[in-house]
């Protein structure tokens, strides 16, 4: 399958409702009427690109000021009146009520009491994954969605949790193969420590790297038991070299 062009990640981004590219009005002063069904396009960090995009549709099409609108004027939209009306009131960002913020404010307050949390695990990513997981089924629902129906049980999560966790990494060391392909670097660091109880040791092992656009990334590789109890300079390389290999990263490490 051919590579999409720009146009085409364009469109596609904006009919999925992805968030990397926004259509905006065109300045005032403009007299077409072209521009009451059309809107330019800019990316995530607020730049015009050369692109203009059906507001009804997200049709998108390449407009600079040099050569005319013949193209976008030609544009017959498919999407019938009744349900653009539909898809902005779908597609519209919900502003909370203080009532709401209230309200959701004392259920995580119930959350964190009745399962013995910590207050931090509500900034956690896993819990806001799982929240916006929720809510995505819930809108694309028509009925009411029963919260004990949705979510699976800790048996049936057990028992799906290593092929999940298989996946995660294979996933990651995909990622991390494009990363060193590229010709970036990256940083690990170790922790070590001993739970106070059955006196278990553990290593955890977590890569940090930044992209080309210089985000920084910290992705955690490894929670294991260590059974050496002496925690030397040798033990500690030879569960690293373990966990590195997992990830199939070894040639690029050393």
């Amino acid at each position: 399958m051919p590579a999409m062009t720009l146009a085409q990640r364009i469109e596609h981004d904006l009919k999925s409702n992805g968030g990397e590219y926004v259509i905006r009005n065109n300045r005032p002063g403009k007299k077409s009427g072209v521009w009451e069904a059309f809107g330019i396009v800019y990316d995530r960090n607020n730049v015009k690109l050369d692109y203009a995009a059906c507001k009804s549709c997200n049709k998108v099409y390449t407009f600079k000021t040099s050569t005319g609108m013949a193209t976008i004027s030609k544009h017959k939209c498919h999407v019938p009146a009744s349900e653009v009306a539909a898809a902005k009131v779908f597609f519209k960002k919900h502003i909370i009520t203080k009532q709401e913020k209230e309200t959701m404010t004392v259920a995580v307050a119930d959350y964190c009491m009745t399962n013995m949390r910590p207050f931090e695990s509500l900034s956690g990513l896993g819990l806001k994954a799982l929240i916006k997981t929720a809510l995505d089924i819930g809108s694309n629902s028509i009925g009411r969605v029963t919260i004990d129906e949705l979510l699976a049980n800790s048996t049936t999560v057990s028992r799906n949790i290593d092929s999940h966790a298989w996946n995660g990494r294979e996933k990651l060391t995909l990622v991390l193969k494009k990363h060193f392909d590229s010709g970036l670097n990256v940083a690990c660091t170790l922790d070590l420590w001993m739970d106070a109880v059955k006196k278990n040791s553990y290593m955890s092992i977590t890569i940090h790297y930044i992209d080309e656009m210089f985000n920084l990334y910290a992705r955690t590789l490894h929670v294991k038991p260590v059974e050496e109890a002496s925690h030397t300079a040798e033990m500690v390389l030879e569960e690293f070299s373990k966990g590195l290999v997992v990830f199939k990263v070894m040639a690029d490490m050393y």
